[in-house]
């Protein structure tokens, strides 16, 4: 069994853009960091704000699903503090 983790960074609100908000993280999908002010994280994966939802499905689920149907258990979790994108990614919100 094995976990994998993977980091989404999400786009700012069009309220947090309107209120001058800027974006502080940096993820880098190449070497799998994420840079927050001078440190920096490396996960099993990190995708950037602009990835899409169909993009982001075709490199989580494949290996999920091929598991689940070899009769192992799989699971996605999205964990995060209050607006941090949990919704967001799990595609359960109308995006406009």
């Amino acid at each position: 069994s094995q976990v994998r983790v993977g980091v989404r960074i999400r786009p700012l609100t069009s309220k947090e853009a309107s209120e001058g908000g800027r974006v502080v993280v940096d993820g880098n999908s190449f070497d799998r960091t994420v840079a927050i002010s001078k440190r920096k994280f490396t996960y099993d994966a990190v995708f950037h704000s602009g990835v899409s939802q169909p993009d982001l499905y075709m490199e989580v689920a494949p290996p999920l699903l091929e598991a689940f149907l070899n009769g192992y258990n799989a699971t996605v979790l999205a964990y995060g503090q209050t607006s941090s994108g949990k919704t967001y990614t799990m595609g359960s919100e109308a995006h406009g």
